[in-house]
């Protein structure tokens, strides 16, 4: 064995989990679909994964597989297409971190992040492509979107509009924590800064999708059409705030079509 080796064996078992991961936080939107015992077996695969990155000590996956660990369990215990079910796993991965130095000085994906004409443009195309998608999907696939309305209380409509804001600032704040943010994060420390870890965390985003705002088949591919466009505004930014703005106008516009064309 030379004296790279181990280097090597380190470097193959770090990019193993991390692809591992990926089906993984995209699978937890199913385990309500799956036979029972199916859920259990998918989260203790998640929980080894996240001992080997323990082993391992690499602070990025170990931050992926926590916080992938922690959706599967809270997936087992509650529905997670439930809104904003999302928020407790996200909870509690947020205490570990804070609890833990260094978990916590290694966050380096909380940043602003810079704002350029460039990716003013890229933000304005994305409003627009996704609005846009969202309405013809609505139109064309005429989709049962009844089963959301519990979201929506009957509110006088100046109340509504500050839930809609309300809704749109949680629910884009919990997606980019996760895809943009840790996921994406362990991606890149793992793969490098490149197109793959753009396009693997935008799989991960839109397999979550399968019962979501779009939903189904066709919502899975749109979301991760949409998950690779705030995946390449996070990488020219080099920050969350921008896709996190951007991912905030897409909610508004669902909140929108809920209220206006559901309801």
């Amino acid at each position: 064995m030379t004296a790279d080796a181990p280097h090597t064996i380190r470097r193959i078992l770090t990019t193993s989990i991390i692809l591992l991961l990926v089906p993984f936080i995209g699978s937890i939107a199913y385990f309500h679909m799956l036979p029972k015992a199916v859920p259990f077996i998918i989260t203790s695969g998640i929980g080894l994964l996240l001992v080997v990155a323990l082993f391992l000590r690499q602070r990025a996956v170990i931050h992926a597989a926590l916080l992938t660990f922690l959706l599967a369990v809270w997936s087992i215990i509650s529905n997670i297409a439930i809104w904003p079910s999302l928020i407790i796993p996200l909870l509690a991965y947020s205490g570990v971190v804070v609890l833990i130095p260094s978990l916590r000085k290694t966050v380096g994906w909380l940043r602003v992040g810079k704002f350029d004409r460039n990716i003013y443009l890229l933000m304005v195309t994305t409003v627009f492509v996704s609005s846009f998608a969202l309405l013809l999907w609505f139109i064309l696939w005429k989709p049962d979107l009844t089963q959301f309305l519990r979201i929506i209380p009957d509110w006088s409509p100046s109340l509504l509009l500050f839930e809609g804001i309300g809704f749109a600032l949680l629910n884009a704040a919990m997606e980019e924590s996760i895809f943009r943010g840790v996921l994406m994060q362990a991606l890149d420390k793992t793969l490098g800064e490149g197109t793959p870890s753009i396009i693997l965390q935008a799989i991960a985003f839109g397999l979550l999708h399968i019962k979501g705002i779009p939903g189904d088949w066709i919502g899975v591919a749109m979301a991760t059409v949409y998950g690779f466009m705030l995946g390449a505004i996070r990488r020219r930014s080099r920050g969350i705030l921008a896709p996190y703005v951007t991912h905030v106008f897409a909610d508004a516009v669902i909140f929108v079509i809920l209220v206006l064309l559901v309801r």
